[in-house]
């Protein structure tokens, strides 16, 4: 059985990467292998500190939310366009349920997903604002770029903000349409893997310490990286994703 102490890092970790375009999944992966807690390498677990990190989203954005609940014609192309961002994924996490489980054990893929991550992060010091209004085109595109996101090592958060900002969109845009979307994506999943969270016989005290932790940390992740963005600096995650892919793969071929 784990101790609280490694569920608290399990948290820590957690909460730092879930919102940081840095995957919280692979970190979490690698954080199990340095605990040597073969138990918590589950699926389910790693969803369940997903859904504490999502909670500090519906906190932060609750006004936003509040403002999408009156239903005109405004608020209802945005949720059209969420929606539409949101099909990919949903069909693709599906549909390949087993492969994505079975990637969260490879590191050689993990590495390697790692440092395509950091390519694409960095990129975005490049992009340029040029649209005022996000089109269901660009919901597409970000919903596809997020398939990507369902393995370890990519950044769900990367993945959407950084298409955001590559389409040119202004970086208020990009952040909270990012934001809005990993709502229902989370907690789909939460839903997905319920059973297996209860089968994992994880006792209350760690369950609720694990909720708490990555709840707090995840509030003041989300807003040092939005001031990250508003300053331009986000590509500068680009550079840790690589070092720390090519780090894992080194890590993998000389084990």
């Amino acid at each position: 059985m784990v101790s609280l102490l490694e569920a608290i890092i399990l948290s820590i970790v957690q909460g730092i990467t879930e919102w940081f375009p840095i995957s919280s999944s692979g970190h979490l992966v690698l954080a199990q292998e340095l605990l040597g807690n073969v138990e918590y390498q589950t699926f389910g677990f790693t969803i369940y500190l997903h859904f504490a990190s999502v909670l500090s989203v519906v906190i932060l954005f609750g006004k936003d939310i509040a403002k999408l609940t009156v239903l005109n014609k405004k608020n209802l192309s945005y949720l059209i366009k969420l929606a539409i961002a949101i099909i990919p994924a949903g069909v693709v996490g599906i549909l390949l349920l087993e492969q994505v489980r079975n990637a969260f054990s490879n590191f050689l893929f993990l590495g390697i997903f790692f440092m395509i991550m950091g390519i694409f992060i960095y990129s975005t010091k490049y992009a340029r604002e040029r649209k005022n209004t996000l089109t269901n085109s660009d919901a597409v595109y970000i919903g596809v770029s997020q398939v990507f996101a369902l393995f370890p090592g990519v950044s769900r958060s990367g993945m959407t903000m950084g298409s955001g900002l590559i389409l040119g969109l202004k970086r208020e845009e990009a952040i909270k349409f990012s934001f809005l979307l990993a709502i229902p994506i989370i907690i789909g999943a939460t839903i997905v893997e319920a059973k297996e969270i209860s089968l994992a016989s994880i006792p209350f005290t760690i369950l609720l310490t694990s909720f708490t932790i990555t709840l707090l940390i995840s509030l003041i992740t989300i807003k040092f990286l939005v001031k990250t963005i508003m300053n331009n600096k986000f590509y500068l995650f680009g550079i840790y994703n690589f070092i720390l892919g090519v780090l894992v793969v080194l890590w993998y071929v000389l084990r």
